[in-house]
């Protein structure tokens, strides 16, 4: 890594699910006892053997929530700690949904087996919550949000928005029938995700009381840096406020076009680095006017650096 990646202010901007892959991590748990031990906290916690169905799979295990959850934080955590290794400095961090977790780690306000209780929780929570209301999510391209909120409502739509990935990228989450009304409906292009619910929709509802119950009865330190919420677009340090993001966080849409936006309206904007075991930032900040590539590098990248 040169010397001003090394020195200048960076973000770390961890994924979420959606994406998972067989072998996906493969290359991270051999050869570094704190990875390692990443790993093995997951599958302890858990009782999942988290690497051998990231190694195996079947996908149709792997895409589950309980399993995808864990697995996408194992690898953001190893890339993390890899970087910490290389000396970056961090100003800022922030995840997208499931991701946001892996940001609070980095900035120290949760420890590792806090993390994984946590998400084992969070994840089983979602689970069983997807069975009793079954639903799922789309990405609708060419759409920013205000628009989208407005054909919902001419839809009379039972969906809502999930994400809100950028100025030109949405998803929708629902249940299946709404889903496909809404595709027949509307004619968007749409790409179905690879997760196994409706997160951060009404369907989740149930899950709100049983997340501020359970977080209320966990270690939330004040973080070491800024750490920007899903919830809300905007840094929080208080740890009454990220318990309460984190609980709303099922059922609110996942900010996260304000989120970019300011990361890129700062005076002194950061280097940002792409935390994914699969680039994936860069499409969505293509959709940015203040974006320039030269602002974004994959974690790889600066871990195959000297």
């Amino acid at each position: 890594m040169d010397i001003d990646s090394q020195q200048r202010p960076a973000a770390l901007v961890f994924a979420g699910q959606g994406n998972p892959a067989i072998g996906m991590g493969a290359d991270l748990w051999q050869g570094n006892q704190r990875i390692r031990r990443i790993w093995d906290c997951a599958s302890d916690i858990s009782g999942i053997d988290i690497r051998r169905v990231c190694l195996t799979g079947p996908l149709n295990k792997l895409v589950q929530t309980p399993v995808q959850q864990l697995a996408v934080t194992a690898i953001n955590l190893s890339f993390y700690t890899l970087l910490q290794e290389k000396g970056v400095n961090i100003s800022v961090s922030c995840g997208h949904s499931v991701g946001e977790y892996s940001a609070l780690y980095a900035a120290g306000a949760i420890q590792l087996e806090t993390l994984f209780t946590l998400i084992h929780f969070r994840a089983a929570t979602m689970h069983e919550l997807s069975k009793k209301y079954k639903g799922s999510m789309l990405a609708i391209k060419g759409m920013n949000v205000l628009t989208l909120r407005e054909v919902l409502v001419d839809c009379a739509s039972e969906l809502d928005i999930s994400c809100d990935n950028s100025c030109r990228q949405q998803v929708v989450g629902g249940t299946t029938a709404a889903l496909s009304a809404f595709t027949r409906r509307t004619r968007c292009a749409t790409i179905r995700l690879g997760v196994s619910g409706a997160w951060h929709t009404r369907l989740m509802q149930e899950g709100v009381q049983p997340m501020r119950d359970f977080l209320a009865a966990l270690a939330i330190r004040q973080p070491q840096h800024q750490v920007l919420m899903n919830v809300s677009g905007q840094p929080e340090y208080n740890p009454a406020a990220i318990r309460e993001n984190l609980s709303l966080h099922l059922t609110h849409t996942v900010r996260w076009t304000d989120t970019l936006t300011h990361l890129l309206a700062r005076e002194n904007p950061p280097l940002l680095i792409d935390i994914s075991h699969k680039a994936w930032l860069a499409l969505l900040l293509n959709d940015f006017p203040d974006f320039t590539p030269q602002r974004l590098l994959h974690c790889r990248n600066i871990l195959a650096r000297q």
